[in-house]
């Protein structure tokens, strides 16, 4: 299917492509990588369909990844990458960024208390459970380290839930601004800083 959304803001480029192609029609739109390493069809899906997306934003690089698993790209930008279901995202800027893309589900929901304080907990519906661990894993992701408590280190401001909007968090005593948007079923945040 392609790309279903582009969007440019916040000093950021992002695309989602939603991946109904089959592994053998993607591997018709894309160069030839080594997939060896990759154990599943889906996968190697996720992997070209990122691929793609990177040559869909014009930044025709190779990724590498770090000592602790983050994305990199060596010409002057920052990158993250995530993946739900079908639908692939990657965020590319100038500043440090982190990129969650879930689908909205009871899963959050069930494993709340391994990501939200327990006084947090209280009246929470799937679509805020979603939204808030996409919230943390898009701080995880932007942190680039490891090591990251997500109750304790993570802390987020009160917020409604929206189409699109922002929330206001604490990471580490460093105050960082959200932006997320409801796309398919599926909550997309990212921070760029």
């Amino acid at each position: 299917m392609g790309v279903i959304e582009k969007i440019e803001e916040n000093n950021c480029i992002i695309a989602i492509w939603d991946m109904r192609e089959s592994y053998e029609e993607l591997l018709e739109l894309c160069d030839n990588y080594d997939l060896s390493k990759y154990k599943t069809e889906k996968r190697k899906r996720e992997f070209l369909s990122s691929r793609l997306l990177l040559n869909e934003i014009q930044l025709n690089k190779q990724i590498t990844y770090n000592k602790y698993g983050a994305p990199e790209i060596k010409n002057g930008n920052y990158i993250s990458i995530s993946h739900s279901k079908n639908l692939v995202a990657i965020v590319a800027s100038k500043k440090k960024v982190g990129l969650d893309i879930e689908q909205i589900s009871e899963k959050p929901l069930r494993l709340s208390s391994k990501f939200i304080s327990k006084d947090s907990c209280i009246n929470l519906s799937k679509e805020k459970a979603t939204l808030i661990w996409c919230c943390k894993e898009a701080i995880f992701k932007w942190h680039q380290k490891g090591n990251v408590d997500f109750i304790n280190d993570i802390r987020l401001n009160q917020f409604e839930l929206k189409e699109k909007g922002e929330i206001e968090c604490c990471f580490h005593e460093e105050i960082l601004i959200l932006k997320y948007h409801k796309i398919n079923n599926h909550y997309l945040v990212y921070v760029c800083k």
